[in-house]
């Protein structure tokens, strides 16, 4: 199949199956320029991405919400989703570590 063909598609999974592959790479242009996990630990960084779970982790909640409207706009998609690693809960949970505190933008 053509670009075309999945633009005009009118088969639903098609028409997915092709803005999820948009979304995607734009996800991998945008990733790739971000300082990674081991940098972060070292750097005094606001964004950095963990690429175990394939998420952007910001300092901010209005930093990652910029990000995931960036990437909306660029991709027309609403595919990604934001959160937080909030200490209260991971301590609770027993599940602290480098991201405790941080906010994410993931997609699904």
């Amino acid at each position: 199949m053509t670009i075309s063909d999945y633009i005009y598609s009118t088969d639903k999974q098609e028409r997915k199956d092709y803005e999820d592959h948009i979304f995607q790479n734009v996800w991998w242009a945008f990733t790739a320029q971000l300082p990674k996990e081991e940098d972060w630990a070292y750097n005094s960084v606001d964004v950095w991405y963990y690429e175990d779970a394939d998420e952007i982790l910001c300092r901010t909640e209005e930093l990652c919400e910029m990000i995931a409207n960036i990437l909306e706009a660029i991709t027309g998609e609403r595919m990604a989703q934001t959160g937080y690693y909030d200490p209260v809960e991971d301590e609770r949970d027993g599940s602290t570590d480098g991201r405790t505190g941080w906010y994410y933008v993931t997609y699904d």
